[in-house]
């Protein structure tokens, strides 16, 4: 969440404001006609027509599970990569929707709209900010410069109007509580529902990052953090059929662990192999150490069990920082993970934070992102008789294999691609024999290429990188020697 005294809203003149109601009025009838020309979806794991929700919504309206393994590689446009952003300026917590055939970004108030809005033509760009502001004007209960982390939820069950929640402060007090709005159209404006704030429990400190889930039954639930800074935690409450009063008491589903920076928000829940995966963020958004977690469990309001960090700064090399307030979303190609990373820092809590968006892959309930490297130990892959587990206390889980030093060695090591298309395998090894070694690169089975060895001195290792096609999900890396010797102490897929 983005601190400012700055009410965005007088940035906006009337103007703009016509600007992107016109243009939701033109997207409304496109997706009016999309809509009315094609059959509707239903049924478990089905998104609510109209393309994919926001956080929560989108993701357990679900989107297509992993590709098979064996699926063509996908193709993304040129300049694209995951760890560099799709919008180069502020747009933090951002969450994303389809409609016909148009992805629309929504994030947190910045120096432009209350409610920033962007378009593109698909999940990797190019991305465009739309002119005006997503949001007509704030209720009478809140005041400007405070309103963040949007989530908008396509229509759904016959209704016509886009629902978005969103944070916002209360005029009489300092604490932000959660509100909802209506619009015809994805582009906004959306206009606020009066008589006070959705969620607002002041003894908790207050609400924010509202986050839609909906169930195969067209049950509506919003997720939620409790924003007081010593008790912060992520609640579950029941929604009405149309997502706009509450039908039930909240629940904490879970909180911070001892082993988690500050605090936990930032959930988004979805459904995945089976179980409910709750992600979310720990830490302080304007630090390096933000970063993005999941949980998993058998029910909705849990026991979540924490099964660590899925992007932090670390797992990306320091290429983004402050990974976090991450979103799932989904088309017809799969899952898509939409985050914010820290651009500059601008002292204290003041920093820019840009939209990021990576392939999803999911291993059961386990989620991969695309960008993040993974490692691999290759001791923990299948080996032949000459290849055997060698003990090397320098080596990054104490062990290597080899040596790789006769006609048949090979060694096989199961990676995981979160979707299909070409990766880096970096290879790390040891080669003391005196000169350079080869050794044949397989994939699934097939060779691919070859990698040498370089000969390395006394205790070193070295690295050498190689460039393969993946299918999405399980793969199998297989080195075999071609000539000379050496060590593998692993494989880490980039």
């Amino acid at each position: 969440m983005r601190w400012t005294n700055r009410d965005p809203r007088a940035l906006a003149p009337l103007l703009p404001l016509v600007a992107g109601a016109a243009i939701s009025a033109l997207v409304a009838l496109v997706v009016w006609l999309a809509v009315s020309l094609s059959p509707a979806a239903g049924g478990p794991g089905v998104r609510p027509s109209g393309g994919p929700a926001g956080s929560g919504a989108s993701a357990s309206a679900g989107a297509p599970p992993p590709s098979p393994a064996g699926s063509p590689a996908a193709i993304d446009p040129p300049g694209y990569a995951p760890a560099e952003p799709v919008i180069d300026g502020s747009f933090a917590d951002p969450t994303v929707i389809k409609v016909a055939g148009t992805y629309f970004a929504y994030g947190t108030n910045n120096a432009d709209a209350t409610m920033p809005v962007a378009t593109a033509p698909s999940p990797t760009g190019p991305w465009r900010q739309v002119p005006g502001d997503g949001l007509a004007r704030l209720p009478a209960w809140a005041t400007g410069g405070w309103t963040w982390a949007p989530e908008v939820v396509p229509p759904r069950e016959g209704s016509r109007s886009y629902v978005l929640y969103f944070s916002a402060r209360r005029k009489d007090g300092d604490e932000q509580c959660i509100g909802v709005a209506t619009a015809s159209g994805p582009a906004g404006p959306f206009v606020p529902q009066e008589g006070g704030p959705l969620v607002c429990p002041l003894e908790l400190g207050g609400a924010i990052d509202p986050a839609s889930y909906i169930e195969h039954d067209g049950t509506r639930y919003l997720l939620y953090k409790s924003d007081d800074r010593e008790t912060a935690a992520i609640h579950l409450v029941r929604l009405s059929p149309d997502g706009l009063r509450l039908a039930g008491a909240p629940k904490q589903i879970m909180g911070r662990a001892a082993d988690e920076p500050v605090l936990v928000e930032a959930p988004d829940l979805v459904r995945r192999g089976g179980k409910y995966v709750l992600l979310y963020s720990a830490g302080w958004y304007f630090k390096s150490d933000y970063q993005t977690r999941y949980a998993v469990a058998s029910s909705i309001e849990g026991p979540y069990t924490k099964s660590g960090p899925v992007q932090s700064t670390a797992l990306y090399g320091g290429k983004v920082e402050g990974p976090g307030s991450a979103d799932v979303f989904g088309d017809e190609t799969g899952d898509y993970l939409v985050f914010h990373g820290i651009l500059d820092y601008r002292g204290g809590s003041k920093v820019t934070r840009g939209m990021y968006v990576a392939r999803l892959g999911w291993d059961g309930a386990r989620p991969a992102v695309r960008g993040v490297p993974v490692r691999y130990e290759a001791e923990r892959g299948r080996l032949n008789g000459c290849v055997s587990v060698l003990a090397r206390p320098n080596a990054s889980g104490g062990s290597a294999v080899g040596p790789f030093a006769r006609e048949g060695c090979r060694a096989e090591v199961p990676v995981f691609a979160p979707a299909a298309g070409r990766y880096a395998v970096l290879v790390r090894y040891a080669n003391r024999s005196g000169r350079d070694s080869d050794l044949e690169l397989a994939v699934n089975g097939y060779a691919a290429t070859s990698v040498r060895l370089r000969a390395t001195k006394g205790a070193d290792w070295a690295s050498v990188t190689a460039s393969v096609e993946l299918a999405a999900g399980w793969n199998t890396i297989g080195l075999r020697r071609l000539d000379g010797q050496g060590q593998v102490d692993y494989l880490e897929l980039r």
